[in-house]
């Protein structure tokens, strides 16, 4: 591993140092991602996970029952609440793309109460609220 970090605190692995295992996790989530950002690349440390870990993404981007806009409601009440930075702005984007009203994405993102005229959505909210 290379001693100076290539993202944040993280030095990533070159592809030509990885042990076999952490090529085939490194090939199974390109598979299942398409494409591999910054944090992503954490996973390829530990092969098994790698493994697993994309597979699982894909299920919740797609295999699920809520729509993009709860999704990302969901998604920004959690990275928000943990104080996890990236994801918190990459979601903070795709939540108001997905047409989010970006007063309501910055409320939750900033840990203050919303709410939502949908009521499905405000159930989700509430839930994912309750949940964290």
């Amino acid at each position: 591993m290379t001693k100076t970090p290539t993202f944040g605190r993280y030095a990533e692995i070159p592809y030509d140092e990885m042990t076999p295992e952490q090529r085939e996790g490194y090939h199974s989530l390109l598979e299942t991602r398409g494409r591999l950002p910054g944090p992503t690349k954490i996973y390829i440390e530990n092969p098994k996970l790698a493994k697993v870990i994309g597979p699982m993404g894909a299920h919740m981007r797609k295999g699920y029952s809520l729509s993009e806009r709860e999704r990302e409601i969901v998604v920004c009440v959690i990275t928000s609440h943990w104080c996890s930075a990236y994801p918190t702005s990459a979601h903070e984007r795709a939540a108001k793309g997905t047409g989010l009203p970006a007063e309501k994405v910055e409320a939750i993102l900033a840990g203050l109460t919303t709410s939502f005229e949908d009521q499905r959505e405000q159930v989700v909210y509430e839930m994912a609220v309750c949940l964290t």
